[in-house]
């Protein structure tokens, strides 16, 4: 007689194994899944970086545009930084330049208006000079000729 000890044992055992062979189905199905979910993965992989490499091209082609306009753009501002700087200082010399010679032509005119200042007044002088001097030959005139007005 086989003792219970056995019997257990046996059934143990097979209810192990009956687990270990559905554990390996499970595994089974399992791979089939991940084989089928890695092939749409490979699948969407290679579908992206064919859609993708085009747009990611032209985005490299666009960045080094891009780099180029900069340097272009740089180079102008600093064309026309020099050039304003160049006129800046021109300007800034025409105007000292344009001061002096308003200061010299106020100076001239103020010598001129003295000169006019002193010749109005020798004029004026000849002239009050000239009235007495009229104004005596008159006098002489009359008593010369005897007349009297």
């Amino acid at each position: 007689m086989i003792g219970w000890t056995a019997v257990v044992t046996a059934l143990s055992v097979a209810v192990i194994a009956l687990g270990l062979v559905v554990i390996a189905g499970g595994g089974l199905v399992l791979l089939r899944r991940l084989d089928a979910l890695s092939s749409m993965v490979t699948r969407l992989v290679d579908t992206l970086d064919r859609d993708a490499r085009p747009a990611l091209d032209a985005v490299r082609r666009t960045a080094d545009e891009a780099s180029r306009m900069a340097v272009v753009v740089r180079s102008e501002a600093e064309a026309y930084a020099g050039t304003s700087k160049r006129l800046r200082g021109k300007v800034e010399r025409f105007a000292g330049s344009l001061e002096e010679r308003l200061l010299e032509f106020e100076m001239l005119l103020d010598v001129l208006h003295e000169e006019v200042e002193e010749t109005v007044l020798d004029v004026a002088a000849l002239l009050r000079t000239t009235r007495r001097g009229s104004g005596v030959a008159r006098a002489l005139k009359r008593v010369v000729l005897g007349r009297r007005k």
